[in-house]
């Protein structure tokens, strides 16, 4: 099935249960979006970086890393990349030679000012499967997740989200993501992704059936899911062969290696995706699971 431009495949039930799992789609949605309606000459964290810029100029970069959600070496190398594409303007402070004060050049606000439209598109889009109870719930269950101070939150409750880096829906569903990669990182650690684990928790379950299946049942595009199990069966996690009846597509099945690596890895996963909800009231985790389903377009 396709909303738009966005396909729309069966998902593994363990999967659509996955508070992570459900945010890395919803960001990849926005991705899609992103890429159709305002295109390749900014991303959306570094329109966050300009954004921030147009609405409080001068600020210092690490004041505007904040703004934008974005780590200390994330934000320098992207704050060198806009100064050299002429966008941003960067100085020393006069009275405090470490920090340096950023602004938008004219190339920058004129960048603003055109991306601005698609931007809103985008934010519209992506709130198209939802009624307007929904879309404040989701927001509201989002900036919980991504761990936003309560005035924050409170703040986004009384305002449509649209331009404000701080109300758009994208930006909350890459912070909610930012969260889930740290949770991840310290629960499960770097052995196996969260893509990857999808893939095999897919193969658990639906041992045998052919590689673009999985690909669908995990919501990863044929690109990503080649090169993904050309991986996995190098490290010996998976076990691929041809279809006899066939010899175009590939079976895939979990190695003995695989089936440890998962049930190491099951835990740590389960760790992750009660953090993931903590923040919210025991009573609203099945509903901001029915939120991301939808926006997620699942």
């Amino acid at each position: 099935m396709v909303l738009g431009e966005i396909e729309i495949t069966r998902t593994s039930e363990a999967l659509m249960q996955a508070p992570g799992h459900l945010i890395r789609v919803a960001q990849q949605v926005h991705t899609r979006l992103w890429t159709e309606q305002v295109g390749s000459e900014v991303t959306a964290p570094q329109f966050a970086v300009l954004l921030a810029l147009a609405l409080e100029p001068g600020a210092d970069q690490r004041t505007v890393g904040e703004l934008a959600s974005l780590d200390k070496a994330t934000m320098a190398e992207m704050v060198g990349r806009l100064v050299r594409r002429g966008l941003v303007l960067r100085r020393r402070d006069p009275s405090d030679g470490r920090r340096k004060l950023l602004s938008l050049s004219p190339n920058g606000t004129q960048l603003v000012r055109e991306a601005t439209a698609g931007v809103v598109r985008v934010q519209r889009t992506l709130f198209e499967p939802l009624d307007e109870a929904d879309r404040q719930d989701l927001v509201t269950a989002l900036a919980r997740i991504a761990r936003l101070e309560p005035v924050a939150i409170a703040a986004l409750t009384v305002a449509q989200p649209l331009l404000d880096a701080q109300r758009a829906v994208g930006y909350l569903i890459r912070v909610a993501q930012q969260v889930h990669t740290r949770l991840w990182n310290e629960h499960v650690g770097p052995e196996v992704t969260a893509p990857q684990f999808s893939v095999l928790d897919v193969l658990a379950h639906e041992p045998g059936i052919d590689q673009r299946t999985v690909g669908e049942r995990a919501s990863l595009d044929k690109a990503t899911m080649a090169e993904m199990v050309s991986r996995l069966v190098r490290r010996g996690l998976l076990l691929r062969r041809r279809d006899p009846s066939d010899g175009r597509r590939n079976l895939l099945a979990l190695s003995p290696a695989g089936h440890e690596v998962l049930r190491q890895c099951a835990p740590g996963v389960q760790t992750v995706q009660r953090l993931l909800l903590e923040p919210l009231p025991d009573g609203e985790h099945d509903r901001a699971l029915e939120l991301l389903r939808k926006a997620a377009r699942l």
